[in-house]
């Protein structure tokens, strides 16, 4: 038995169960001379699952050009095409259930040394 294509068939199982279509906007910082660049592009869409992963308090963030207020308590499941990134260079954002979210790390789904899928941890921003 092929446990990586079983374990591709469960996670889009789990997705069919109940699906979101998201679209990302990704914002990449790269060097360029002395300083860096931010270039800003949008990913074509995906179908994920988000879900309720742990209760948590809603926290407020003091960053430089004020406050945001932050929660953790969401995360995503996505299949093995899906380009989904976190990191100090690149941030992806997106809209969906009425909320926006940010990616906030990403733990791929490796089965016998195969990527499967991947499941992220998600901010919501206000």
């Amino acid at each position: 038995m092929d446990f990586a294509q079983l374990r591709r068939q469960h996670i889009a199982w789990n997705i069919s169960q109940n699906p979101t279509s998201i679209t990302i906007h990704r914002t990449e910082k790269r060097k360029k001379g002395g300083g860096h660049e931010e270039k800003e592009f949008t990913l074509p869409p995906n179908t994920v699952r988000i879900f309720i992963a742990r209760s948590q308090i809603p926290q407020t963030v003091s960053v430089l050009a004020g406050t945001k207020q932050t929660d953790k308590i969401y995360s995503l499941l996505a299949d093995e095409h899906a380009d989904i990134q976190a990191g100090p260079n690149v941030t992806d954002r997106f809209e969906a259930l009425g909320e926006t979210f940010e990616v906030v790390s990403v733990q791929p789904q490796v089965v016998q040394g195969v990527t499967v899928g991947y499941q992220a941890d998600l901010e919501r921003v206000k």
